[in-house]
């Protein structure tokens, strides 16, 4: 037992009162303090034997709705329809453009809105374009975007078959989807009128790339070759990529097929009058020079600018009726005449492309019957647009040449060989 003695001065508690009471009562109290506390100095520390678990929050209920755009619908109408009012959703689509261009979000795409099933508030959307899944999420502070990547295999296989009817029918039969026939279409749109050209019995085989993503989707890659017979001649293409980084269809001898104009300027039946310096006209029956080709076709079929260049004249004249001028590099015209309508907002002084629409086919002005009065003057002087023979655009050649050829061996055994192979590259997010 511990025994406590305080022995205080009187005079010095007279002297100091209640300063001298206040430092022994002080003194006091530390030394319980550390008396109390020593019989653990020395012990080891022990944890609690239970702590109650961690409180956790949980997450709020959802739901992901699957919406397929139709016709006139954009991700602010779609939007619209979950009560997202214009100001929020314009705000939304900000947070989406610097990772894509919502102009490639198109009629047919789906688009998945994720709502709480609560109080049915839109918390998030979703859509793939291309490679990428984006996201918008609602946050405390406003929309927040996100892109990842979807990881996705590369597939060619060969597809061969042989011309029987037109080449739509018997390449799908062949196992050819209608996306890759008409990229076919655009590969050879230089040399080859799809809808003339080839006859029954003419073959064709094609590499074509199928991409497989690990969401389930799957979609159509590029013609990476192809070998076609029209009337009695073989074309091809290969795919290469330089070491710019750009890559082209070329030729066997690795000659660019894109050209400064176009084959024809429409797809027609047949030629109902071709450039001729000795013709009976059909209306005035006098022989007079046809200085032109007239393409039979149903009234309504659109047609193209043949180059690049400028709209030099859109309007009516005696005896073309409705006809439209293009001005191309080099001293060239381009005439197109005869039309029922022109292109919605076709302007004179209007840049146009290779393959752009301009007008569509029709009778007006001195015209028997529906069809495409096409002209082609070099310097003012009218010429024959079907012989004319222009040079490629580009030629590979130091470094890109050998490893053109390359591939190009490579892809010719597989054009021709007997069995069909199945090659695959994997990439993951590029």
């Amino acid at each position: 037992m511990i025994s406590w003695r305080f022995f205080v001065d009187r005079e010095s508690l007279k002297a100091n009162g209640c300063e001298a009471l206040r430092r022994c009562a002080g003194v006091v109290a530390l030394t319980v303090v550390l008396l109390l506390s020593a019989p653990f100095l020395n012990s080891p520390r022990h944890e609690p034997e239970w702590l109650p678990p961690p409180v956790e929050v949980a997450p709020k209920p959802q739901s992901r709705i699957g919406v397929k755009l139709r016709n006139g619908d954009t991700l602010i109408s779609v939007l619209q329809q979950y009560g997202i009012r214009p100001p929020s959703a314009h705000a939304m689509i900000e947070k989406v453009r610097p990772y894509v261009n919502p102009r490639k979000i198109r009629p047919g795409d789906n688009v998945h809105v994720v709502l709480n099933s609560e109080d049915q508030t839109v918390e998030a959307m979703e859509f793939v374009v291309d490679d990428n899944l984006v996201r918008v999420k609602a946050t405390n502070d406003g929309w927040s975007a996100e892109r990842h990547e979807i990881p996705f295999v590369r597939e060619s296989r060969v597809v061969r078959g042989t011309i029987k009817g037109s080449l739509y029918e018997s390449g799908i039969a062949a196992g050819l989807s209608p996306q890759h026939i008409l990229d076919l279409a655009k590969v050879f749109e230089y040399d080859i009128d799809f809808f003339s050209d080839f006859q029954p019995q003419d073959v064709f085989s094609v590499i074509v790339e199928e991409i497989r993503y690990t969401d389930g989707r799957s979609g159509n890659g590029r013609i990476l070759a192809a070998e076609l017979e029209a009337g009695g001649e073989i074309f091809n293409a290969y795919y290469y990529v330089g070491r710019d980084g750009n890559g082209d269809h070329y030729n066997s001898k690795g000659q660019a097929l894109r050209r400064a104009f176009l084959r024809a300027p429409l797809s027609y039946a047949r030629i109902s009058s071709p450039f001729s310096r000795n013709r009976r006209h059909p209306i005035f029956r006098t022989v007079r020079p046809h200085l032109a080709i007239d393409y039979a076709a149903p009234s309504g079929t659109p047609v193209v600018a043949i180059g690049g260049g400028r709209v030099e004249f859109a309007g009516w004249r005696n005896g073309y009726g409705n006809v439209v001028d293009i001005r191309h590099s080099g001293s060239y015209v381009s005439r197109y005449a005869h039309f029922s309508r022109f292109a919605k907002q076709l302007r004179r002084g209007q840049s146009v492309n290779a393959g752009d629409v301009i007008g569509y086919v029709g009778q007006t002005g001195h015209a028997t019957g529906p069809h495409l009065h096409f002209e082609f003057l070099r310097g003012g002087n009218k010429i024959n647009f079907l012989a004319l023979r222009l040079p490629k655009n580009h030629q590979l050649a130091g470094e890109d040449l050998p490893r053109f050829n390359l591939v190009r061996d490579q892809r010719q055994a597989m054009l021709r060989q007997d069995d069909d192979r199945l090659v695959s590259n994997t990439r993951q997010g590029l």
